[in-house]
Order: structure tokens, then C-alpha cells, then sequence
């Protein structure tokens, strides 16, 4: 967490300077002072090659929202584009959940290595269903806080607001794998349909005992003698009997 901050910093860097210069001379500062605040924060994160994603988006968001200022008239015009981010988030979250295809789940599942097939796995489908409920929870309390003050013009609190949030979202993306990857090695083997070990597995049938050969006896063989008067040669006719006996 703590290497993090630095990266948290960059990103919050344009707000926290647009917030402190309009209250000390106007919407112009600001606007100038916020969109200087993101190139230089730019700036550094390619000299340094360190947080240069933060750098880029701090820098990114801070110029589009002194344009919606500008476009806008007013201070708190800054603050309308970052609104659109919980509002984008708490309608995919809780669309999600009843047609069947929670965003956490389709998300979290895929970078913790849970199973394919998570969807049929009904506690893996519960724990994704609820962690996504209450993920479009926080992002609708972040933009019902962000509308009111919004309508009632309170930058400083809106800037506060704004960083707050930035800060959070950080832990809560830990929070949501950390729980998940348990979530998934607790339900890993039926998830992937392996068997427990304490189910009954099918025993091989008993081997039955082998049978000695059968024993064969030899063929008697006997020699026929023609009868007397016969027209055939007086030679003895030898005729094998190839009977075979199994005992």
C-alpha cells in the first residue's frame, strides 16, 4: 500500500491544486493551475519512468475537466465528468446481477484462475453475485454523495470527495481478489466437479480363482484287422480313434 502512494498522489495532484487555487482567486486560476498541475505531474513520471500510468491519467483527467469547466461556467463543472465513473459502475454492477452474469465474477474469477464454468457452481455464483451487489452499493453511495453536493456547489467538499474515492477504489480491488481467490481455493474441487476424498469410490470386483488346464489322455489307438474273404489286400489297416478325453 505504502507504494502506492506515490502513484495516488499524481493522480490527486490536479484536483487538490484546482480546489486550493479557486478558493484563493477564482475559476481562472484554478482551470490554469490544475492543467499545469497535470502536465507537470506528466512530466516527471516520464523523466523518472516511475508512475507514469497515474501521471498519465491525473494529467489526462485534469485538462478534460477544466474543458468541462470552461464549457460550463462554473467551478463545480470540473467535478461533472468524474461523476459519470460511479454512475457507469453502479449500473453494470447491479445490471449485472439479474441477468445472471455478475461483473465481479466475470472479472475477479478470470484474474484469480478460478474455474470456466463458475456460473453452474452455485456457492461460487452466490459469493460473486453478492461482492457485486455491494461493490454497485458503494459506487451509488459515491454518486448519490457526489449529486448533492454537486447541487449544492460545494467544490472543496467535491474535491474532497474526489481524492477520498481515488484512494479507496485501490483497496477495494484488493479487497474484492483477496476474497475471491479464497473464495475459489474453498470451492475449488467442486467447482471442477473433482470427487472428495471421503466419497465412496466403486471397489473391483473379487478376482475369482484361476482353473488348472484340463488333462488330456491319449488317443487309444487300435489295429483293425479286415475280415477273412474279403477281396482286400490280407494287409492290416491301422485306424486311429483320434478320441480325445477331458478329465
Amino acid at each position: 500500500m505504502t507504494a502506492r502512494l506515490p502513484g495516488l498522489a499524481a493522480t490527486a495532484a490536479p484536483t487538490l491544486v484546482f480546489v486550493t487555487a479557486y478558493g484563493a482567486d477564482g475559476l481562472r486560476t484554478a482551470l490554469v493551475a490544475a492543467t499545469v498541475a497535470g502536465v507537470m505531474v506528466l512530466a516527471c513520471g516520464l523523466l523518472t519512468r516511475r508512475y507514469l500510468r497515474h501521471a498519465a491519467v491525473g494529467a489526462l483527467l485534469a485538462v478534460t475537466c477544466a474543458a468541462v469547466a470552461v464549457g460550463t461556467g462554473q467551478a463545480r463543472g470540473f467535478f461533472l465528468l468524474p461523476m459519470l465513473l460511479p454512475a457507469a459502475s453502479s449500473a453494470a454492477c447491479l445490471l449485472s446481477v439479474p441477468a445472471g452474469r455478475p461483473l465481479a465474477g466475470l472479472v475477479a474469477n478470470r484474474v484469480v484462475g478460478g474455474p470456466p464454468h463458475w456460473r453452474s457452481h452455485r456457492p461460487l455464483h452466490r459469493f460473486y453475485r453478492w461482492m457485486t451487489v455491494g461493490i454497485g452499493l458503494v459506487c451509488l453511495a459515491s454518486l448519490a454523495a457526489q449529486a448533492v453536493l454537486y447541487s449544492r456547489a460545494e467544490v472543496a467538499w467535491l474535491g474532497v470527495l474526489h481524492i477520498v474515492m481515488g484512494a479507496l477504489w485501490p483497496g477495494i480491488t484488493a479487497a474484492t481478489l483477496a476474497l475471491s481467490r479464497l473464495a475459489v481455493a474453498r470451492h475449488r474441487e467442486p467447482a471442477y466437479g473433482a470427487t472428495p476424498p471421503s466419497a465412496d469410490l466403486p471397489r473391483p470386483p473379487p478376482m475369482q480363482p484361476r482353473s488348472s488346464p484340463p488333462r488330456i489322455r491319449p488317443a487309444l489307438t487300435r489295429i483293425v484287422t479286415p475280415p477273412h474273404g474279403d477281396g482286400r489286400s490280407a494287409a492290416n489297416i491301422t485306424a486311429s480313434c483320434a478320441s480325445v478325453k477331458f478329465d
